[in-house]
């Protein structure tokens, strides 16, 4: 569905993203992490064709959608207007319109204006638009950033579900580990412009973590890697001797980011 060979993009002599090779098959999410400034929203950018860039990149399909972190309408007219303007068509006279916005809980605020709306909603709102053309390829750029943590959840609780009926590719960028974890079947991690980790996420444990982990007081830079299961008992017996508080993992999604940034392999 999507793929880059020998991506670079320059501004003026700072090297700002290098890509050697990324492919994304068709239906797969991949969730992207760094820093920021570190290339991500760079990466969505050049796949967009927004900004010039050296290299190949190919996109299977013409269907693509984009939802940004800020999503600017105008004031003047209800939210219902608004949708049905720029989508040229009718609530009423539209299943597919109706059924995404019942789907997103959205009916009680199509008579507000868009100021009025949480940033949640807004959100909803630019997806409902964004989903209504049915793109094969989506892109999200820091979608959630700044809405309180029922927000994301309840929003992502819905992508979730979306995303697995339509089979949509999705490139997620986000600083949000619960949404790669609850989303992604593939995680990328870019840093200083490169690419430093991209594979699925049980095998970047594995990688970098090993057999499991057991993280002190919800804190990952107090994680205990443990590399063979035989030794969990031990690690196990010792925190509880302790009084420590800890939970046992072979998936945080936060410690595999943590573990690859250190550049620390088990």
């Amino acid at each position: 569905m999507l793929n880059i060979k020998n991506l670079s993009v320059s501004y003026g002599r700072k090297v700002a993203l290098t890509v050697p090779k990324l492919s994304i098959n068709k239906g797969e999410i991949i969730g992207v992490m760094g820093k920021s400034g570190s290339g991500k929203s760079t990466l969505v950018n050049s796949c967009l064709g927004l900004i010039p860039f050296k290299g190949q990149v190919r996109i299977d399909t013409n269907d693509v959608g984009i939802l940004m972190q800020e999503q600017h309408y105008v004031d003047t007219m209800t939210n219902q207007k608004m949708i049905e303007g720029m989508l040229n068509t009718r609530i009423k006279r539209d299943k597919k319109l109706a059924e995404l916005i019942d789907f997103f809980d959205f009916s009680s605020q199509l008579s507000l204006h868009f100021k009025n709306l949480s940033g949640g909603q807004k959100q909803r709102m630019s997806l409902i638009m964004v989903l209504y053309q049915e793109p094969e390829l989506l892109f999200l750029d820091e979608m959630t950033t700044g809405l309180d943590f029922e927000s994301r959840q309840a929003l992502i609780s819905q992508l979730k579900i979306y995303f697995k009926q339509h089979q949509t590719t999705v490139l997620m960028v986000t600083h949000y580990a619960q949404e790669i974890e609850a989303l992604a079947d593939k995680l990328l991690v870019i840093h200083d412009g490169q690419v430093k980790a991209f594979d699925e996420p049980q095998n970047l444990f594995k990688q970098y973590i090993g057999y499991s982990a057991f993280i002190v007081d919800n804190r990952t830079e107090k994680s205990i890697k443990v590399q063979q299961p035989e030794d969990e008992y031990k690690v196990a017996r010792r925190l509880i001797d302790n009084g420590d508080d800890f939970r046992r993992t072979q998936s945080d999604i936060e410690l595999v980011y943590t573990e690859v940034m250190k550049g620390q392999r088990s």
